[in-house]
């Protein structure tokens, strides 16, 4: 349930980057993007997934 909550985040990020007005949110987004994308990639790891 997590991978599909982080996969949300990762979306609604990605819109703010190529649709947000504000530096300082574009900036938070892309953080998001980073953070939210390796902690997919490690618990699917973790399930032993690809």
């Amino acid at each position: 349930m997590m991978i599909k909550h982080h996969e949300g985040a990762v979306e609604m990020a990605k819109t703010e980057e190529a649709d947000g007005f504000f530096p300082d949110a574009k900036k938070m987004a892309d953080a998001i993007v980073t953070s939210q994308t390796a902690e997919i990639t490690r618990m699917n790891s973790l399930l032993g997934k690809s």
